[in-house]
């Protein structure tokens, strides 16, 4: 009897640790990526932003060698990264990978990056700022999210 009820208590014990984890696994997303990118540009031409969990890693890059990539993280709190990763990953994933003409005529280009933690990855690539319905509210605190991200 008593082996019964310690066995109880430590599979109850370890379904209590995993659901505490700080892997924050919202909507069956695992990781958002997004960023923002000028084709003709100098200086820093790519931005990019990563959200897995509660954590942001910002990267800011040049098409040019001589510039050195720029990488940093911090936290956000919990309410923000489950606004960012309530998209609906089925509607996002019948998205086609790219919208209009990014870039074109050095106008940019914007993308949103899902990552499901059953390792499927979709990309989907639009004109800068004119993203598609489905993606305004989610764009939007992702832009929000971007502009901290400081480079020199």
């Amino acid at each position: 009897m008593k082996s019964k009820f310690y066995q109880t208590f430590v599979i109850l014990l370890l379904v209590f640790l995993s659901a505490c984890s700080n892997e924050l696994v919202y909507n069956n997303i695992a990781r958002i990526n997004y960023g923002t990118s000028f084709g003709e540009c100098v200086g820093y031409c790519r931005r990019d932003v990563t959200v897995k969990s509660v954590q942001v890693t910002y990267s800011c890059s040049s098409w040019y060698p001589a510039i050195n990539t720029v990488i940093t993280t911090s936290k956000i709190n919990k309410s923000l990264a489950d606004s960012i990763k309530s998209i609906h990953p089925d509607s996002f994933f019948k998205l086609p990978e790219f919208i209009g003409c990014p870039d074109c005529a050095d106008g940019g280009a914007e993308w949103l990056e899902l990552e499901l933690v059953s390792g499927e990855i979709h990309k989907v690539t639009f004109d800068y700022y004119k993203e598609p319905d489905l993606l305004k509210n989610y764009i939007e605190n992702l832009r929000k999210l971007l502009s901290k991200n400081e480079c020199k």
